[in-house]
C-alpha cells in the first residue's frame, strides 16, 4: 500500500476532512438536482405513455376480466413519444451513420497517413469496444430529461481462461516412453481489448457543480456520479492497488450496514422495485461468498494537491475519489490524462448557455399532448353516452326490471295502471347531441403546434402532407424546412458534445495506447480501396480535430450520387478535364455514394513484371496463350487420338 493510501485510513484526520469536503459538495449539487427529479419522473411517464391507473379504470378492468362487460377506459395519446423518436431517428442517422463515426482532420499539417491511422484506431474502439450503443442513449436523453451524460475511461480488458493440458512426463527434456499422460489445469489471461470505453450516466445520477451553467460544467470545480459497484470489482481493485480501506468495507459488509444511508445523500434508485438477493453465506472455514453491490459516489474534483495534503504539487490537477454512501473513502488518485478535464460530456436539448438545467422537448410540449388526450377521451365519453339510451320513466307505470335489463331489442312491459294511457307519458327517451363532434377535427391544429415547437413535420415522420397531389419539389421543400430546425440542433450537439468527446478520446488514445495492431482502413479512402494498416503509437502522434456534422441526412447522398454521375459523364467526353482527374477513383466514389461497398472485389490486381516472372518459375501463373486453347489446333483427349 502506498504512503498516500496509508494516510487515508478510515478514521484518520485526513480521511475525515476529505470525506466532509466531498460530502458538502455533493449536498450542494443534490439540493439543486432535487428540483428536477419530480419533473424527470413525469417526463419518463410521458415518454413511455405510462399514466397511473385511476380507481375507475381499475373497476372497469375488473368487470372486463370477471364478467366480460365492455366499458370505456381512459386512453393516453403518446404523440410526444412519436415526435421525439422521429427526432432521435434523425440524430442517429446524422451522427452514427458516418464511417468512421468520429471523423478527424489534422490541425497542424499532419499527413493523410496519420489521419487514416487515427481514424482507424477510433473506428476500432467504436465497434470492438461497443461504444456506439451508449451514443444512441446519449442522443435520446436530452429529449426526455433535458440533458444527456456519457462518461468514458481507458480499459485494458483480459479474459481469464481455465483449460486442461495433457503432457507426457519427461526426464532431462526427453519424454519418458510408456509413461501415463498427465493432465494439468492451467489458468491464463488472454488480452481481449485495449481502448476507450464509453458508458451512459443517468441524468438523475449526475451531480455537476451548480454554481455554473450545465453547458459550462467543465468550468466548475467538481462533478460526480452515483454508481453501484460490484463487490468483486472492488475486491479486484484492492488487489491491484486501485482501492484501499478494503478491510473496513468488508467489516461493514458483514455488519449488514454498508448500504445504510446516514447523513450523506440518499437517493431512490428504484431498488424497491427490484427483488433482493439471497443472504450471503459462509462455509465452515469462515470464507465469505460475495454478493451484491456497494452504493457509492465517483467524485472528480479540481484541486491543488498541496492544499489537500495529497502531494507537494502547487498546480491544479483533476483527482478522482470513490466514496461510499455512508462515508468511507476507498479510492483517491490523480486522473493524470492529457485532456485535463472531467471524463464526462453532455448534450442539452435547449440551446441555452445560462440555465443550470435546461428543459426537455417532452417538457415543452406536454401541455399540448394533454390537450390531445383530453380531446380524444371526451369525444369517446360522449359517444359512449350517446350509445347508452337514456329514458325518463314513471316507475309506477312500467316494469323496471325490463327497463334495467341490459342488451338490445328489449321488451318493456307496462303495469295495469298504464293501460290505455299515452305511452309517451310513461316512458320517454332523451334526445342526445354530440357536442364533441369537432374534437377530432381540432386535433390536427394541436398537432401542428407540437410540430412547430419541436421542428418535426409530417414529411420527416414519413407521412406526406394531405391536400391533393404533391410534386417532388413541394415535398422536398417542406421536408427541407423541417430539417433546417433539426440541422441546427445537430450542429449544437456536434459542438457541445461530440467535439469534446472526440478530443478526449483521441488524446487518451495517444497517451495510453501501447500496442502495435493492424486496423481496417475506414472513411472515403477505405471504402474505395479496402485494406489494413499497422497502427503504432508513433503513427497517431499529432493534433487532430473532430470534423463537425453539417446536419444533413446521409440519405441525401443519393442525390449527390446523381449529380456526380452527370459530372462524370460530362467529364469523360472532355479530354482536357479527364486528364486532370483520376476517373477510376471518381467512379469508385460515385459507387460508394450510391451505397455500393464491394466494388473493390472487381478491381484488376496489377503485379510488377519481376513478381510475375517469379510466380511463373514456381508454376503459379502461365502465359495467357497457354491458358486459353487455340480453337484451330486439334485437342488431345485422354485415351484417344487427335481430333478435329
Amino acid at each position: 500500500m502506498s504512503e498516500l493510501y496509508k494516510s487515508l485510513n478510515y478514521g484518520s484526520e485526513k480521511h475525515t476532512k476529505i470525506v466532509e469536503s466531498l460530502k458538502s459538495r455533493l449536498r450542494m449539487s443534490e439540493r439543486k438536482m432535487k428540483d428536477r427529479y419530480a419533473q424527470m419522473s413525469k417526463n419518463e411517464e410521458q415518454f413511455q405513455a405510462y399514466i397511473p391507473e385511476t380507481e375507475a379504470d381499475k373497476i372497469r378492468k375488473t368487470n372486463r376480466d370477471s364478467t366480460g362487460e365492455l366499458d370505456y377506459r381512459t386512453v393516453e395519446i403518446p404523440y410526444t413519444y412519436a415526435v421525439l423518436m422521429t427526432a432521435h431517428t434523425y440524430y442517429t442517422s446524422v451522427f452514427l451513420a458516418r464511417d468512421p463515426v468520429l471523423q478527424l482532420q489534422g490541425r497542424h499539417g499532419e499527413s493523410e497517413q496519420q489521419v487514416q491511422a487515427m481514424e482507424a484506431m477510433m473506428a476500432y474502439q467504436m465497434f470492438v469496444g461497443n461504444n456506439i450503443l451508449p451514443l444512441f442513449t446519449w442522443l435520446l436523453d436530452p429529449g426526455k430529461y433535458g440533458f444527456g451524460v456519457i462518461g468514458h475511461y481507458w480499459d485494458t480488458e483480459t479474459i481469464r481462461i481455465r483449460k486442461k493440458i495433457k503432457e507426457q512426463p519427461t526426464f532431462m527434456g526427453v519424454p519418458i516412453e510408456f509413461s501415463d499422460i498427465q493432465e494439468t489445469e492451467v489458468v491464463e489471461d488472454v488480452p481481449a481489448y485495449e481502448g476507450n470505453r464509453t458508458y451512459n450516466c443517468r441524468p438523475q445520477d449526475f451531480f455537476p457543480d451548480v454554481r455554473v451553467s450545465l453547458v459550462n460544467f467543465q468550468q466548475g470545480e467538481f462533478c460526480a456520479r452515483y454508481v453501484e459497484l460490484a463487490w468483486n470489482e472492488i475486491y479486484e481493485g484492492s488487489k491491484s492497488g486501485r482501492y484501499f480501506n478494503f478491510k473496513v468495507l468488508k467489516d461493514m459488509r458483514q455488519k449488514r450496514d454498508l448500504d445504510e444511508h446516514t447523513d450523506v445523500i440518499s437517493r431512490d434508485m428504484g431498488s424497491d422495485r427490484v427483488g433482493t438477493l439471497p443472504e450471503e453465506t459462509w462455509d465452515e472455514a469462515g470464507y465469505e461468498i460475495p454478493l451484491g453491490f456497494v452504493k457509492s459516489y465517483e467524485v472528480y474534483i479540481k484541486l491543488v494537491p498541496k492544499d489537500w495534503r495529497l502531494g507537494d504539487s502547487d498546480r491544479q490537477e483533476v483527482w478522482a475519489f470513490n466514496l461510499t454512501s455512508n462515508g468511507v473513502l476507498f479510492g483517491a488518485q490523480g486522473l493524470g490524462e492529457l485532456h485535463g478535464k472531467f471524463p464526462f460530456d453532455i448534450l442539452t436539448d435547449e440551446i441555452d448557455g445560462y440555465t443550470v438545467f435546461p428543459r426537455s422537448g417532452s417538457e415543452r410540449v406536454t401541455p399540448l399532448n394533454d390537450v390531445i388526450t383530453w380531446l380524444v377521451n371526451t369525444h369517446f365519453y360522449n359517444v359512449r353516452q350517446t350509445l347508452n339510451n337514456q329514458f325518463i320513466v314513471d316507475p309506477s307505470m312500467v316494469v323496471m326490471k325490463d327497463v334495467e335489463a341490459p342488451g338490445p331489442g328489449k321488451i318493456i312491459r307496462l303495469k295495469p295502471t298504464a293501460f290505455g294511457r299515452d305511452i309517451r307519458t310513461v316512458i320517454t327517451q332523451l334526445q342526445n347531441q354530440d357536442v364533441t363532434r369537432t374534437h377530432m377535427a381540432d386535433i390536427p391544429a394541436v398537432v401542428s403546434f407540437i410540430q412547430q415547437i419541436l421542428g418535426v413535420n409530417d414529411n420527416i415522420m414519413g407521412a406526406v402532407n394531405s391536400g391533393g397531389r404533391k410534386t417532388a419539389t413541394e415535398v422536398r421543400t417542406s421536408t427541407t424546412m423541417g430539417i433546417n430546425r433539426l440541422k441546427t440542433q445537430c450542429e449544437w450537439f456536434s459542438e457541445i458534445g461530440f467535439k469534446p468527446y472526440a478530443q478526449k478520446t483521441v488524446q487518451r488514445t495517444q497517451q495510453l495506447y501501447s500496442g502495435n495492431m493492424k486496423m481496417r482502413l475506414v472513411g472515403d479512402l477505405g471504402m474505395m480501396a479496402p485494406g489494413v494498416m499497422e497502427v503504432t503509437p508513433d503513427m497517431i502522434a499529432g493534433f487532430f480535430d473532430y470534423i463537425p456534422v453539417d446536419g444533413t441526412m446521409p440519405i441525401d447522398r443519393f442525390a449527390q450520387a446523381n449529380l456526380w454521375k452527370e459530372l462524370f459523364a460530362q467529364a469523360a467526353t472532355i479530354p482536357q478535364i479527364a486528364m486532370q482527374y483520376d476517373m477510376g477513383k471518381i467512379f469508385a466514389w460515385i459507387a460508394q455514394l450510391g451505397g455500393l461497398k464491394n466494388l473493390s472485389q472487381f478491381r484488376l490486381q496489377v503485379r510488377p513484371d519481376d513478381q510475375l516472372q517469379r510466380e511463373a518459375q514456381k508454376g503459379n501463373v502461365v502465359p495467357i496463350n497457354q491458358a486459353e486453347p487455340n480453337p484451330n489446333e486439334p485437342r488431345q483427349i485422354s485415351g484417344m487420338g487427335p481430333t478435329g
